[in-house]
């Protein structure tokens, strides 16, 4: 029993692993297509940011599922929040492509976030 449970523990770990770095892989297709535009790139690591942030405060409180439900809905806005500032400071116009993208970058951090917790303690 303790066996599956570890190789399912390591299995959402990689799992978490791969969704936040697809922030950074869009960021590097971007950068190659262009040749200069690390836009992307920064916007993902703010989002990170963001994410590490709110999952180390919030880590502390997590005692029952809806917890943990709460806590990832807090890293997509907060992730969401800091890359659309981090982009707005950069110079980014602001509109609704750099909230898809914005949003986007949260959502796979959330879901990384989520795997990770899981990973990390996979009972409630």
């Amino acid at each position: 029993m303790t066996m599956k449970r570890d190789l399912h523990s390591r299995r959402l770990f990689v799992l978490s692993i791969f969704f936040a770095a697809l922030p950074f892989a869009f960021g590097l297709v971007r950068a190659v297509r262009t040749g200069y535009d690390l836009r992307y790139f920064w916007v993902a690591l703010a989002s990170l940011i963001g994410a590490i942030a709110t999952i180390s405060i919030g880590r502390a409180h997590i005692r029952t599922p809806i917890a943990v439900v709460t806590l990832v809905a807090g890293v997509f806005v907060i992730a969401t929040l800091v890359a659309v500032l981090a982009a707005t400071l950069i110079g980014t116009i602001f509109g609704m492509g750099i909230i898809a993208v914005a949003s986007a970058f949260a959502f796979c951090f959330a879901v990384g976030g989520l795997l990770h917790l899981l990973a990390r303690r996979p009972t409630f």
